[in-house]
């Protein structure tokens, strides 16, 4: 194992981001690099949430840094040591702090400035394909959510959740058909979706105490990722997991035929969301729990493995 090098740091742009460097082991020449785009919600620049500490993002920089590669990782906004309302906060804001972390990133003395990749994760990967359109990049990794937008996912999402209802069995099971609770809840939620698409407040509130990231929502659900993706010429890694129920596995084979540089599919089996191994069956009820046991395990064994050598490939054919 290399000996490897952290640097907190702050990125004064737009916003004030808290961001970490890691660092592999030598640095004397100029090296590749990567910066790392975290998926939705509350996670910080580790992948650490105030109840689940996951650290995948520390992992993977972990791995970059052991290949060799600098890495770059911050906190959104509202998050962690950066500042801003985390509900607030739209799309076009996480893609403007995106491209002030790749300019900070590029601009480090021991960073190839021609060989800068970009790496999202979940929501990730819609904030990297939006940041090619400004930036030119030596790559892009697409890890669990490449060709999958915001509205799609989270259609998914609550179709897994309402099967799963449907399914229950007993006095429960006859209970949530008799009542119809699955028919009620989609209608409550697209009248939810249209509230936020109207209206042209950063949050609303919904019911008594609830707040919802309108902007967010209504610049996720304007943004055209499939075209966004045909003007990637770039080369493009695109990873999806067999276990993952946050977004649709299949779509991982639409980057291919989306995009317009050269492009490679992975599909790993066993591996979920959080990027761990799972056994089992997956449940969209009990993911919560799911996460919080595998918390404290490893990335799964493939994932690095395929990244890292992806990288090195690129780098070489540079």
């Amino acid at each position: 194992m290399m000996n490897r090098r952290e640097e907190r740091i702050k990125i004064e742009e737009k916003a004030l981001l808290g961001a970490t460097i890691s660092f592999p082991e030598s640095t004397e020449q100029k090296v590749p690099a990567v910066l790392l785009i975290a998926g939705s919600g509350a996670g910080d620049r580790d992948g650490n949430m105030p109840k689940l500490q996951l650290n995948l993002y520390k992992m993977i920089a972990d791995g970059l840094a052991e290949a060799g590669f600098i890495s770059l990782r911050y906190d959104k906004r509202g998050v962690g040591e950066s500042e801003g309302e985390l509900n607030k906060v739209g799309l076009w804001d996480l893609v403007d702090d995106a491209e002030s972390a790749l300019q900070f990133l590029r601009n480090l003395t021991n960073v190839d400035q021609e060989q800068v990749y970009v790496l999202g994760h979940s929501e990730g990967t819609i904030l990297a394909t939006a940041l090619n359109e400004r930036a030119s990049l030596a790559g892009l990794i697409l890890i669990a959510g490449a060709a999958d937008t915001i509205e799609e996912a989270t259609k998914y999402q609550r179709e897994l959740a309402y099967e799963e209802l449907n399914n229950e069995s007993g006095i429960k099971g006859w209970l949530i058909k008799k009542l119809k609770i699955t028919n009620k809840a989609e209608k409550k939620t697209q009248k939810i979706f249209a509230k936020m698409s109207k209206s042209d407040k950063d949050e609303i509130r919904v019911q008594l105490f609830a707040k919802l990231p309108a902007k967010w929502f209504r610049e996720h659900f304007q943004f055209d990722l499939y075209g966004s993706m045909e003007n990637i010429t770039c080369p493009v890694l695109a990873i999806n997991g067999t276990k993952d129920i946050q977004t649709k596995v299949e779509n991982v084979y639409k980057v291919p035929e989306l995009v317009n540089g050269p492009s490679e599919v992975h599909v790993i089996e066993g591996m979920n969301h959080i990027l761990r191994y799972q056994e089992g069956d997956v449940s969209i009820q009990k993911v919560k729990s799911v996460y919080q046991a595998q918390a404290s395990k490893r990335l799964h064994p493939d994932l690095m493995h395929i990244i890292t050598n992806w990288l090195e490939r690129n780098h070489a054919g540079r």
